[in-house]
């Protein structure tokens, strides 16, 4: 498990490879001085909101130095729902991963069937 640092918030910790996707989300929408809304339900089960610019202080943490290959589709995803209005949910993510079936270290990495062959939700 790794952790997400940011200005006073924090940490969010999440398991290696959903910190992965998110940081490279977030950090891409940085990059471009694009603002992100992140939410996330803490330990205490309180849905938690940050709305991040591009002179926000981020770090991670991750538990390993090995990382997995990143999945593009779900990346694709994260970063639709992270140029949305409701900006990108933590929880709607882990739901996305475990609806793509997106292999951890946990599971198999699956045979694509047809609904996991296509793109991004428009």
């Amino acid at each position: 498990m790794g952790a997400i640092h940011l200005d006073g918030v924090g940490p969010i910790v999440l398991d290696d490879e959903l910190l992965d996707h998110v940081f490279t989300v977030v950090t891409t929408k940085l990059r471009r001085h694009e603002p992100v809304l992140l939410s996330w339900t803490d330990d205490a089960g309180q849905e938690q909101r940050v709305f991040l610019t591009s002179i926000t202080f981020l770090r991670a943490e991750f538990d390993t130095a090995e990382r997995t290959p990143r999945d593009k589709r779900w990346l694709d995803r994260l970063m639709v729902a992270a140029n949305s209005n409701a900006g990108l949910s933590i929880s709607a993510a882990i739901a996305d991963r475990d609806t793509l079936r997106i292999p951890t270290e946990h599971a198999p990495h699956p045979v694509p069937g047809p609904a996991a062959a296509g793109g991004p939700a428009a």
